[in-house]
């Protein structure tokens, strides 16, 4: 029932778009795009190594990992174009993707459709970013560089399987891990706009066993299930709202750009063993706040971020925080200054998580410097270093520890 609601929803939304002066109407078209990134990192992580506790991949080795190594990142954005008679124009972005941490295969990262008038705004309705994701002003950066970019190729998450991921708590606030949602961005009134979205779940409603690529259903006798965990089933975030609100504007040509983010979720109320959580012991109902400025001249631009709220791990607003928990925090300077072909910039930033109990809190600190050229349209080189000292990091220790982690990540990007 709720899907059919939401379906009812997208389409009276696009009624609201529907104006009464006949114009030319457009066939839908296709155009492709994307970008392919090839890269070199060479990566110093004390997580690697031999050490009291089992250290090196998955936790379980005892063999320092290389430090060096290749990647190829490639995106094909396939954008469907066309405009009704009455002036409304609607389409779809479908987003493959090879991320480089799963071999060769290729998935979808984003698909939506949407319908878009210049005087009421956009809605879209599939796998999409969250409003506050795709509205918030973070910290000023450049090609492959930022507090969360991708520099973080090869480290080893900061969780206690260290499987990897993203080791960075200086991370924007979540784009929704692109659950089925539905968005709706406003125009430009005045350098404000405003967006709104929702998703019931986390992931995409019509696959039963969340993040799988699997679309039926079918659990073998004896199965445990905490491995098939099902869409709807309450052991994720639920009914996530988020919302944005945005300035962009020039003053004494000045360029100004401010903007606030904040979103919401309940916890999960069900174990992947599907055991009810009890009230008492749940984990808090998540919340994200987000606040950036960024100021432009002369081709210098500087600003910042600074996020708080009820969350814990690498993804703001992604995991529940533990009852009695404190809230998350953390915050980032940036700079680019951009010279014809030539641009440079720099972050620093600093992130605060509670531990827990009499524990000290984890605090990261992070700082980083980069360059990128470029050669062509839509070709660029570009080097940048990052360098990380995370403090009281839980990793499975019997007590938190310290972290270093630092890399150097070079490489050429063509966006077509």
């Amino acid at each position: 029932m709720r899907k059919i609601l939401l379906g009812t929803t997208a389409v009276a939304g696009a009624a609201l778009f529907a104006v009464s002066t006949a114009q030319a109407q457009q066939a839908p078209t296709v155009r492709v795009g994307g970008y392919l990134q090839t890269t070199v990192a060479i990566v110093d992580d004390t997580l690697d190594g031999t050490g009291a506790a089992p250290r090196g991949v998955a936790g379980a080795g005892t063999q320092s990992r290389n430090q060096t190594d290749f990647r190829n990142e490639v995106e094909i954005h396939l954008f469907v174009n066309g405009k009704a008679a009455n002036g409304l124009s609607y389409g779809a972005v479908v987003e493959i993707q090879n991320d480089g941490t799963s071999g060769s295969v290729l998935d979808l990262d984003e698909a939506y459709v949407f319908v878009s008038s210049p005087t009421l705004g956009t809605i879209r309705f599939g796998e999409e970013d969250s409003a506050a994701s795709l509205m918030q002003v973070r910290a000023p950066t450049i090609t492959g560089l930022g507090s969360d970019g991708a520099f973080d190729v090869g480290i080893l998450n900061n969780s206690a399987d260290r499987s990897g991921g993203n080791p960075s708590l200086l991370t924007g606030i979540n784009d929704g891990s692109d659950s089925t949602k539905i968005i709706y961005l406003s125009p430009q009134f005045a350098g404000f706009d405003v967006g709104l979205s929702y998703a019931p779940n986390t992931g995409e409603g019509d696959r039963p066993f969340n993040a799988r690529a699997v679309d039926t259903f079918g659990v073998a006798a004896g199965a445990a299930v905490a491995a098939n965990n099902t869409q709807r089933d309450r052991t994720g975030l639920q009914n996530e709202v988020s919302a944005a609100l945005r300035y962009r504007g020039t003053f004494g040509g000045v360029g100004i750009a401010a903007g606030f983010g904040y979103m919401q979720a309940d916890a999960p109320e069900v174990t992947a063993a599907g055991a009810a959580i009890a009230p008492a012991t749940r984990a808090q109902d998540v919340s994200a706040y987000t606040v950036g400025l960024n100021l432009s001249a002369f081709g210098l631009t500087v600003g910042g971020e600074y996020t708080w709220g009820k969350w814990t791990g690498a993804g703001t607003g992604r995991t529940a925080l533990a009852a009695g928990r404190d809230d998350s925090n953390h915050w980032v300077l940036g700079a680019t200054y951009v010279m014809g072909a030539f641009s440079v910039g720099a972050f620093y930033g600093v992130g605060t998580q509670d531990n827990g109990g009499v524990l000290a809190d984890r605090e990261q600190t992070g700082f980083g410097i980069g360059a990128v050229y470029t050669v062509a349209p839509g070709l660029e080189v570009f080097a940048n270093y990052s360098t990380f000292e995370d403090k009281n990091v839980r990793v499975g220790e019997a007590a938190p520890a310290n972290r270093d982690f630092s890399a150097l990540f070079m490489g050429t990007r063509l966006a077509f």
